[in-house]
């Protein structure tokens, strides 16, 4: 499964758009979107680029589409890292009505 539809409609491309961007037949573009022609790590690397997201977003393994970080997000994670078991747990209990469900049966944030 991937996101190339869903990203490539909203950025407002036709197939035939993406497929002069990639240099490729419309049709593979089709068979990209619908996973019956496997995807190799250099149109991956293209299409995060055209895309401006993570490969592990596009491939679906991430509900984040960046991996850029605010300098505030950074500070946040580096704290989180920094602390023991008994503040990370105050954290998750706090962040908890902020989850979401992501349809796996687990929850993120």
């Amino acid at each position: 499964m991937n996101r190339i539809k869903e990203l490539r409609l909203s950025s407002g491309l036709k197939q035939s758009d993406l497929a002069k961007l990639l240099k490729c037949a419309p049709t593979a573009v089709s068979k990209y979107e619908l996973g019956q022609l496997d995807i190799s790590s250099a149109l991956i690397d293209r299409l995060c680029g055209i895309f401006n997201c993570t490969a592990d977003y596009l491939l679906c393994r991430s509900e984040i589409r960046t991996s850029s970080l605010t300098k505030e997000e950074e500070d946040i994670i580096v704290s989180w890292r920094r602390a023991d078991q008994r503040a990370r747990d105050m954290v998750s209990v706090a962040l908890e009505p902020f989850r979401q469900d992501t349809g796996s049966g687990q929850k993120a944030i």
